[in-house]
């Protein structure tokens, strides 16, 4: 049987996606950049909250923010745009403001659709008239994430788009990966190498790995807590990210779209004046003890 509820979560109304036969919820809350704040099955917790960054009005650093309109840090902090400098934080703006709930449903699955479109405020960081609708469908021990961009205005409008989960672990050590890629990259020094590996070093305070064709699904298993977890999505995500600060008890595993300072390059979507484009990921989560 699914059910979604509408609740306070601190400050903000949160909804409660649930599938009670597959003894899984999610907790979507729109009000804080659209994002899923939780995610579980028998009780137990699969995604990783940052303790006191949920309840501030900053930059989400927890649970699984939605990357829009690019991802990763932007030169300089800022995009150019028709030869004029626009300020952006690192992974866009969409995870720093409200979402507009469009309906919710449960007749094939625990479903909220929320939207995201421009404004005023939009404009100060990115020139463009856009509608983002995220559709989360909570069905059995996964949660589907249906995505639309559509370009409002008259003018093409560049954008790149991703998701930035955070998973709680019990130790970086005891994660066995099944990840596949083309190049391990470096956007820093614009390097890359083969694939060969994860190879995380789980000493470090912080790691992070910048893959480019990467392939569907990824995957890890957690032999201390017996979470299995696997993000898979379409064609659209071509890039994934990992990232750990190792001793705070999460992984990333981030499907991108984009790559660090896209915008001021050739390499993003560009959607033509009025077109719309649909994207898909999902996040399965099982316990396997």
């Amino acid at each position: 049987m699914y059910s979604v509820k509408e609740f306070k979560q601190g400050e903000y109304t949160a909804y409660l996606l649930e599938d009670t036969e597959a003894g899984t919820a999610a907790v979507i809350t729109p009000e804080k950049g659209g994002m899923i704040t939780s995610i579980t099955k028998g009780g137990e917790e699969f995604t990783w909250l940052r303790e006191n960054n949920y309840e501030l009005p900053e930059r989400p650093r927890c649970a699984v923010p939605v990357l829009f309109p690019c991802c990763g840090r932007c030169a300089d902090g800022v995009n150019t745009f028709d030869g004029k400098a626009y300020p952006m934080d690192i992974h866009g703006m969409a995870h720093s403001l409200p979402w507009e709930v469009v309906g919710t449903d449960t007749a094939d699955g625990a479903l909220i659709t929320i939207r995201l479109t421009d404004s005023e405020k939009t404009h100060e960081f990115y020139p463009y008239e856009f509608e983002v609708d995220i559709t989360y469908v909570l069905q059995g021990s996964a949660i589907n994430v249906l995505q639309s961009y559509k370009n409002k205005g008259e003018k093409p409008m560049p954008f790149s788009f991703g998701f930035h989960p955070y998973f709680a672990i019990s130790d970086v050590r005891n994660l066995k990966w099944d990840i596949e890629a083309q190049v391990v990259a470096d956007p820093d020094t614009n390097t890359q190498q083969p694939f060969t590996g994860v190879g995380f070093p789980y000493d470090d305070d912080q790691t992070t790995r910048y893959y480019k064709g990467v392939k569907s699904p990824m995957t890890f298993t957690d032999e201390g807590s017996g979470h299995a977890v696997m993000v898979s999505f379409d064609e659209h995500f071509k890039n994934a990210v990992l990232w750990s600060q190792c001793q705070l008890g999460f992984v990333c595993m981030e499907p991108w779209n984009g790559w660090p300072n896209s915008l001021n390059t050739a390499d993003h979507e560009v959607l033509q004046a009025g077109e719309e484009m649909d994207a898909a990921m999902s996040i399965q989560f099982e316990n396997i003890k």
